[in-house]
C-alpha cells in the first residue's frame, strides 16, 4: 500500500480538521481549569487534593496547547503522534462517562464524537517529511 503525500487533499482535509479540534479543545481545557481552580479554592477537601486536580488540568491544558501550537507552526510527526494519543485518550474518558454515569449521557457522546473525530483527522493528517535527512521541518 503506498502512502499518499503530505499535500494530498485527504491530508490537508485531516490538518484542518486536526487545528480547528485541537484549538477548540485547548479553548475548553481553559474553562476546565478556571472551573478546577475555582471548584478547589471553595473545597473543604484536602489540599493535596485541590492541587492535584489542577496540576492535572493545568497539565492537560499545557499538552493540547503545545500540540495545537504545533500544528500550526508545521506538519511534523510528533503533532500527529500526540494528537493520536490525546484522542485515544479521550475516548477513553468520553467512554468512562458514559459507563459509569459520572456527567449526562450527551456529554460522554460528545466526548466520544471528538475523540473519534480527532483520532480520524490525526490518521488522515500526513506528516511533511524533512527534506536533506535532517531531522525537523523548517518553518519560514
Amino acid at each position: 500500500m503506498t502512502s499518499s503525500p503530505a499535500e494530498h487533499p485527504r491530508s490537508r482535509m485531516g490538518w484542518a480538521a486536526l487545528r480547528a479540534l485541537l484549538g477548540l479543545e485547548s479553548l475548553m481545557l481553559v474553562w476546565v481549569l478556571i472551573a478546577t481552580v475555582l471548584g478547589a479554592l471553595g473545597s473543604t477537601t484536602a489540599a493535596v487534593q485541590n492541587l492535584s486536580l489542577v496540576a492535572m488540568a493545568a497539565l492537560s491544558l499545557v499538552w493540547v496547547a503545545v500540540t495545537f501550537a504545533g500544528s500550526l507552526r508545521a506538519r511534523v510527526s510528533w503533532v500527529r503522534g500526540s494528537a493520536l494519543t490525546i484522542h485515544v485518550l479521550l475516548f477513553a474518558a468520553g467512554t468512562g462517562c458514559l459507563q459509569l454515569a459520572i456527567g449526562p449521557w450527551w456529554f460522554g457522546f460528545a466526548l466520544v464524537a471528538a475523540a473519534l473525530l480527532g483520532f480520524l483527522s490525526a490518521v488522515l493528517a500526513r506528516p511533511e517529511l524533512p527534506e536533506n535527512g535532517s531531522d525537523s521541518v523548517t518553518v519560514s
